[in-house]
């Protein structure tokens, strides 16, 4: 059983985990909007047992989540949001949006990202 995400229009499937890698990711995701008072852009779809995305608010979440990352040269918290940043930068590029991007603070954030383009393939 899965966990889909699609857009809210339901036109894409952005990323079908395994069920229990979906419920985590939500949940790291709605933990870290609340912290830095983000919205998801997330909600719930009931019927498929996934998520749905809205693009524009899952873009500012997820510039959001990027600019915090690249705002601190703090070790752990850069461990902490790597995986969920990596996988929402990914789902956000399936939508056809992009971050605004600062190379110099990335700190190596994007070594891993075609790993996870791999590993999140959905086409």
């Amino acid at each position: 059983m899965g966990y889909p995400f699609q857009t809210a229009d339901g036109s894409r499937i952005l990323w079908d985990p395994a069920l229990r890698v979906g419920q985590a990711y939500v949940a790291l995701a709605r933990e870290a909007a609340e912290l830095h008072g983000l919205p998801t852009g997330l909600t719930e779809n009931e019927r498929l047992g996934g998520s749905d995305v809205d693009p524009a608010a899952f873009q500012r979440f997820t510039q959001g989540l990027y600019d915090r990352y690249c705002s601190t040269n703090n070790f752990v918290l850069h461990g902490l949001l790597r995986g969920l940043l990596l996988s929402s930068i990914v789902m956000l590029e399936k939508t056809g949006g992009s971050i605004v991007r600062t190379p110099g603070r990335e700190d190596g954030l994007l070594e891993d990202l075609d790993s996870y383009v791999r590993a999140m393939w959905t086409d």
